[in-house]
């Protein structure tokens, strides 16, 4: 059996996020979706994220197949979405992918796992985090896995017509 597991990632993974996000931009962008650009994600996010030991990646078999950032960041739109109060600080998913060769193997179900257990575990009272409205298959990951609508806002620096997203969040 394959041996999967998510860790903290490390200056050697830098090359293999930039090269597994390519192709996941290439994939959504083959879909009409245009979420990232050259600007964000790129590689000093990364290694930023890395730097501060917010970047995590699942690893299956020694090979890359996903990653994530979670942070305390909140995007200035997010103001305008209807957050619950909670009783810790919320935990921020960003920058979530799974390579598009993996995706529909339960990957993408165990890293967003991983983040609730990381935001319980370190005292976060959610865990939140936005989707382009146009990635109907995030939209709808995100809804069977107990995530609530908390607002739609419009992000700033989207490419026009990509601009509107929805806010969720999952209470602990």
């Amino acid at each position: 059996m394959a041996e999967e597991r998510i860790e903290r990632a490390t200056e050697n993974d830098l090359a293999v996020i930039g090269s597994m996000f390519a192709e996941c931009k290439e994939y959504l962008e083959s879909r009409g979706i245009l979420q990232w650009d050259e600007k964000y994600p790129n590689h000093e996010y990364f290694e930023n994220a890395m730097q501060g030991e917010e970047l995590f990646v699942l690893i299956k078999d020694e090979d890359t197949i996903g990653v994530m950032v979670l942070d305390e960041w909140q995007a200035p739109e997010w103001e305008n979405a209807n957050w619950s109060k909670t009783e810790g600080k919320p935990l921020i998913l960003h920058s979530f992918c799974v390579d598009p060769s993996a995706q529909g193997g339960g990957y993408g179900s165990k890293m967003l796992q991983f983040a609730e257990e990381f935001a319980k575990d370190h005292g976060y009272g959610a865990l939140r985090l936005d989707t382009y409205s146009g990635n109907e298959g995030a939209v709808s990951f995100y809804e069977k896995r107990g995530y609530t609508i908390t607002g739609r806002v419009m992000m700033n620096g989207k490419p026009e017509g990509h601009e509107l997203y929805v806010c969720f969040e999952k209470l602990f």
